[in-house]
């Protein structure tokens, strides 16, 4: 027999379908929403190379052959290792643009004239995008001494003039003179040295090196590079309120990013001549 439901029974039966109605939007809004805070990450890993020459006496954890960095260059080609750049990535972190998979970026530290004439090449042939990390006072040195064999001169201003019109290239900042392991050791602190003073050094420093990048280039760096990866969070602060937005280390790991972040303290893998291509990437991925 069919049951008569009355007038209450109909109302308590209409408030839990409309209640359990609202329960399914409210899941549905809410699921995206979960979904949408929960951001996905990236691992990048940056590449560290310097001197790229074929004199023997010299190849070692700072120097590889030509023929070594090419075989590097066809790996990532053939095994889906992507080159990017720090414009790419900066674009990834503020505004989500998507990345190739495996996104690797390949720097050069010091800034030694093989790269015009040994790497530039290269890096054309396979439309890698690099970065270069420099030294105010040699590339002043080099302009007025006027030397340019690539064994062992540096860029001059004429370098980097042609480098700032390369859309391949970044020029990052590697200190304008505190390129050494004196006393000081880098851009690193003396025992006992206050805050004020060292903020003043360092600030000459990269005044020096920002006068200098302007007047070749018209523009001012935001990529610096640590001089033998000797850091502290002072310097770090300085970096950060000079307009910089990117800085490296010498720290060998991986990057793992995501939307929202920021550059700073990255990691690299210095490429030694030792290990051969396929070792070396083996151990960084």
């Amino acid at each position: 027999m069919f049951r008569i439901f009355s007038g209450k029974h109909i109302t308590i039966i209409s408030v839990i379908l409309c209640i359990f109605l609202l329960s399914g939007s409210i899941l549905n809004i809410a699921v995206p929403n979960i979904a949408a805070s929960v951001k996905p990450t990236v691992t990048v890993r940056i590449i560290m190379y310097h001197q790229i020459c074929s004199n023997t006496s010299i190849l070692g954890d700072y120097a590889i052959t030509p023929e070594l960095l090419r075989d590097d260059f066809e790996y990532m080609k053939k095994h889906n290792v992507n080159p990017v750049s720090f414009s790419q990535l900066t674009k990834y972190v503020k505004h989500g643009e998507d990345l190739p998979e495996n996104p690797v970026v390949i720097t050069f530290d010091d800034g030694e004239r093989s790269f015009i004439t040994k790497v530039l090449p290269i890096l054309k042939e396979y439309s890698f995008p690099a970065n270069i990390n420099i030294v105010g006072s040699l590339v002043q040195i080099y302009t007025e001494n006027g030397e340019t064999d690539d064994r062992y001169a540096y860029l001059n201003a004429e370098d980097i003039k042609l480098l700032s019109n390369e859309p391949l290239v970044e020029i990052g900042y590697h200190s304008y003179n505190l390129h050494s392991l004196s006393n000081r050791r880098g851009m690193g602190r003396i025992y006992g040295e206050s805050d004020p003073d060292y903020e003043k050094l360092m600030l000459e420093d990269i005044e020096s090196f920002n006068l200098l990048f302007e007047n070749l280039t018209g523009t001012k760096p935001s990529i610096a590079a640590y001089p033998y990866g000797i850091r502290n969070d002072k310097l770090q602060e300085i970096l950060k309120e000079s307009g910089f937005s990117v800085t490296l280390t010498c720290r060998e790991s991986p990057n793992t990013l995501r939307v929202g972040d920021d550059l700073f303290e990255l990691g690299r893998f210095n490429r030694p001549y030792r290990l051969s291509t396929k070792t070396f990437f083996d151990g960084i991925f």
